[in-house]
């Protein structure tokens, strides 16, 4: 076996659970298989190894009393009215290395943070999504207005337009620094007359040195802008959608765009030629979230203890990409393999079927779902299909609309309707002399509809906002400064 072969099996067997060559798959699933000896047949088997394979922790003896298996995941998955493109597109995020991404050595090793809310970004609408550059100089904004909007965080940073009192009275104390907008420009789409019109920012998504810009609209195209040369000029269109793109992720290696739909339809395109490279089929409802698994190859063998030497080196991104619907769903793809079953994470008992925000720890181990019912769903590589833990909020919380873990891979910043809350993931929640989670001041009473944090964990920003789904808004676009104790 050749050692890319020897890497591939590993990688798969620490992300699914199980070794798929002691199972026959084809049998369990009652599906046929790819073709033997190929390794996309074994990460289509590793892929749904989890889902019908009991967990390592389950005896033989409670095996035998076990409950009747789940209804088969292939069964219910629904067919995409979505025209693949001939030639297809390259899925990029296989043939590239990612971005090299910042980091601060102290962030990371910190215990947690002070997290102060210092700026405000005056606005009069719905921010329904956000996205910033890699060093956070600029940041851009896009809402029901309909217009994007750029802001210089640097000069908001240092206090360039501080807020007048009036201002600052429907703020917390620390709250002086105002937003300073560097320009803006109309987000518009294009009519079934060839006729410009104004649509809503449904999402949004920045290259890390601000080149250009992502954006969906309400028609389902998605809007390639210019924003360093000939800033807000539209370069083209990307139609495939049918229905409002509500979420769009630029690849690690920024030459590929993954979009999420009302429509059900998850997307990858190929931004070099514009074409679609993959349809992931598998969500019953809106996509509400899209997150690529934060780790490459080389760092998993690092961390399983291989060394690294120039011949065997792997520098590509994870071929995991994590996808969630606003009906609760949450599912994990991988991407080398176009015909698997996705794994999914199932929901707990009593548990509403609803979410619209997931992340992933630092180390890519771990996936935290927000729910509905004031929880927080912790679900392990390897570990099942069911939730290791579960974080519960304070009775009437509200909804859990945005997840964001910070740096330090330990502190996970969750919003719900009346706080945002910063949660020691290593506390233990059965302790009643601790608090799990300290307030982060500044939003209450709207919904949240982004938390971005910066590379280095210096910097979060927070928006007020919908997303055209059900909630209130307050409008309000914070700034905090981050800290990092102990």
């Amino acid at each position: 076996m050749s050692d890319t072969a020897f890497n591939d099996d590993l990688l798969e067997k620490e992300l699914f659970g199980g070794d798929s060559d002691e199972l026959d798959m084809d049998e369990m699933m009652g599906i046929g298989g790819l073709d033997d000896g190929s390794e996309m047949a074994g990460a289509a088997i590793s892929a749904v190894d989890m889902v019908v394979s009991p967990s390592k922790e389950v005896k033989d003896e409670e095996m035998v009393e076990a409950k009747p298996e789940e209804p088969k995941l292939q069964a219910q998955v629904p067919k995409l009215e979505i025209e693949l493109d001939d030639p297809a597109g390259a899925l990029t995020v296989l043939e590239h290395a990612p971005r090299t991404r910042s980091s601060a050595a102290k962030s990371k090793e910190c215990r947690t943070y002070d997290i102060l809310p210092t700026m405000a970004f005056l606005n009069q609408y719905q921010v329904h999504a956000a996205a910033a550059v890699a060093n956070m100089r600029w940041v851009f904004t896009g809402g029901e207005d309909g217009y994007i909007k750029k802001w210089d965080f640097n000069a908001t940073v240092n206090n360039k337009q501080p807020l007048t009192l009036g201002q600052r009275h429907s703020h917390v104390d620390s709250v002086a620094k105002g937003g300073v907008m560097a320009s803006y420009w109309e987000h518009n789409d294009v009519n079934e007359s060839g006729v410009d019109v104004l649509s809503p920012v449904y999402s949004m998504d920045v290259h890390s040195e601000a080149m250009w810009l992502v954006s969906g609209m309400k028609s389902g195209n998605i809007g390639l802008w210019t924003v360093r040369h000939d800033e807000g000029r539209r370069i083209t269109l990307l139609s495939k959608h049918k229905k409002p793109v509500s979420v769009l992720r630029i690849s690690p290696d920024e030459y590929g765009l993954v979009s999420g739909s009302w429509d059900r339809a998850v997307l990858y395109w190929d931004l070099n030629t514009g074409k679609l490279a993959r349809a992931f089929a598998g969500h019953m409802s809106q996509i509400s979230s899209v997150e690529f698994q934060p780790w490459s190859v080389d760092q998993f063998r690092a961390q399983q203890g291989q060394e690294l030497d120039t011949e065997s080196s792997d520098k590509r991104a994870s071929p995991v990409l994590l996808t969630t619907s606003i009906d609760g769903q949450c599912l994990l793809w991988d991407m080398r393999a176009p015909k698997a079953l996705p794994q999914s994470f199932l929901l707990p008992k009593k548990t509403p079927p609803w979410a619209t925000s997931a992340c992933w720890s630092c180390d890519g181990r771990r996936v935290y779902v927000g729910r509905r019912n004031n929880t927080v769903d912790e679900y392990e590589l390897g570990m099942g299909s069911q939730p290791t833990r579960t974080l519960k909020l304070p009775m009437n919380s509200g909804p859990v609309t945005a997840l964001a873990m910070m740096g330090n891979n330990r502190s996970l910043v969750c919003a719900s309707t009346d706080n945002v809350r910063m949660w020691d993931l290593e506390t233990s929640v059965e302790r009643r002399s601790s608090v799990p989670f300290q307030i982060i001041p500044g939003h209450h009473g709207g919904t949240i509809s982004t938390i971005l944090i910066d590379e280095t964990s210096r910097y979060m920003l927070t928006t007020s906002g919908n997303r055209g789904w059900d909630g209130s808004s307050n409008n309000v676009f914070l700034g905090y400064e981050v800290s990092p104790i102990g």
